[in-house]
């Protein structure tokens, strides 16, 4: 989650309120012209692969990088979408190129499928990949505007549309998808309005409050974050989650909202018990300190607050949770104030337990976005985008202990060439 504030503001300007949580995620790339392969090594072998997309609004590509057994990444190829990417003018102002959201791009469990969404052309595009690559395979309407997240379980695509104008006076929908079995996309005849009225579209008409869909770990119901929903709520912080609980036939029913247990919730994950993992930015002060809050979510959709903790930084976004649901990971993005990965023990019920010390970076960055894990959660991989000074964007390479520490490996070189607007990461 990132906002480019110009260090943070020139003397007399303001910010609203409204106007900050609905693009705290943002960051402005300047990524290299030059297009450099990376070189492997003698003897790598691929053992999974790591996907980012350009977002770039005159083509949009996805980025795969091929992951050696050592957790190190080198790139394999772009392929293009056949959509176009977006620019979204939020925090970090007019033509900010970064997608305000988490899981633009998703792989499927068995790792023969990736889907990104066009956030300029309002699709979503399929892909497999084969013994010569990734292929393109499909790409459908969104079913709404600004599409920016997806939440995948079993043969059910779901997307957020963030800048959807509904009939109920509310900002974003969610549409359904079902993939068949060689990767083709077909409308599940579902698609449902959130809950609560976001501040009013930006004249670009591209701003929105929700940040984020996902499924729950049993697969019956779709969680979305809304980052402000709450404004004018009294007697409740900001930002609200919403649940909408899937039928046998694949379509969502109505959202039904629930009160977040700190303010401005972002980016969120399931562990293997169906607890779910919520990164909040609590305050818009300048360097205030985020949360993170767990949370009890039934298959009827109803949620149960458990716990909250500090984040460890400031602007928390980005969440994900390991394999056996011991640990989980947050990127606090910082947007220029410390941007550490922090990280914590998650109890059979659901407890945090803040563990340390986070994890270094490479020299120069400004912040940190998307994250993603290796499919057996031994690697990390955390987004960091350029902001035009120091390094270029790159994805650095964790390897993980037993203990859920973090040890910096590496990180993809300067000429894999992310594009200017780079967003979302997956992998397997």
């Amino acid at each position: 989650m990132v906002i480019q504030l110009r260090s943070h503001l020139t003397a007399g300007s303001r910010l609203t309120l409204a106007g900050v949580a609905a693009g705290l995620c943002f960051l402005s790339l300047w990524a290299l012209d030059a297009a450099v392969a990376d070189a492997s090594t003698a003897g790598d072998v691929a053992v999974g692969a790591v996907y980012t997309e350009t977002n770039n609004p005159a083509g949009n590509e996805v980025v795969v990088f091929d992951r050696a057994a050592d957790g190190t990444l080198t790139k394999r190829e772009a392929v293009s979408t056949g959509g176009a990417g977006s620019t979204q003018s939020v925090g970090c102002g007019p033509g900010c190129p970064i997608l305000d959201s988490q899981t633009a791009v998703v792989v499927s469990n068995n790792g023969k499928f990736v889907f990104a969404v066009n956030a300029g052309s309002d699709t979503v595009t399929s892909f497999r990949e084969t013994n010569s690559g990734l292929e393109w395979v499909d790409q459908e309407p969104s079913g709404g505007d600004l599409p920016e997240s997806l939440a995948l379980h079993g043969d059910l695509l779901y997307v957020l549309n963030v800048a959807t104008a509904n009939g109920n006076g509310t900002t974003g929908n969610i549409f359904g998808l079902r993939v068949s079995s060689d990767g083709q996309l077909s409308p599940v005849g579902s698609s449902q309005p959130l809950a609560h009225a976001a501040p009013p579209p930006s004249p670009a008409g591209d701003r929105a409050d929700p940040r984020a869909i996902g499924f729950s770990s049993s697969g019956k119901v779709i969680v979305v974050t809304e980052l402000a929903g709450g404004f004018n709520e009294p007697g409740g912080p900001p930002g609200r989650i919403n649940t909408f609980v899937v039928g046998s036939d694949g379509k969502a029913g109505p959202a039904v909202s629930h009160p977040s247990s700190d303010a401005l919730p972002f980016g969120f994950a399931f562990d293997n018990k169906g607890h779910l993992v919520v990164s909040n930015i609590s305050s818009l002060a300048p360097g205030a300190i985020g949360s993170v809050s767990t949370y009890e979510v039934s298959d009827t959709g109803d949620v149960t607050a458990i716990d909250t903790v500090s984040s460890g930084g400031t602007l928390p976004c980005w969440v994900v949770v390991t394999n056996d649901g011991r640990f989980t990971y947050v990127v606090n993005t910082g947007a220029g104030l410390p941007a550490p990965v922090t990280f914590f023990g998650l109890s059979s019920k659901g407890e945090l337990t803040p563990l340390g010390p986070a994890a270094a970076s490479s020299p120069g960055e400004f912040a940190r976005t998307d994250a993603a894990l290796s499919r057996d959660s031994k690697f990390l991989y955390v987004l960091a985008p350029s902001v035009g000074p120091g390094a270029p964007s790159h994805i650095d390479e964790y390897q993980l202990g037993a203990d859920g520490s973090m040890t910096l490996i590496g990180s993809t070189p300067a000429g894999a060439n992310l594009g200017i607007g780079a967003t979302g990461l997956a992998a397997r």
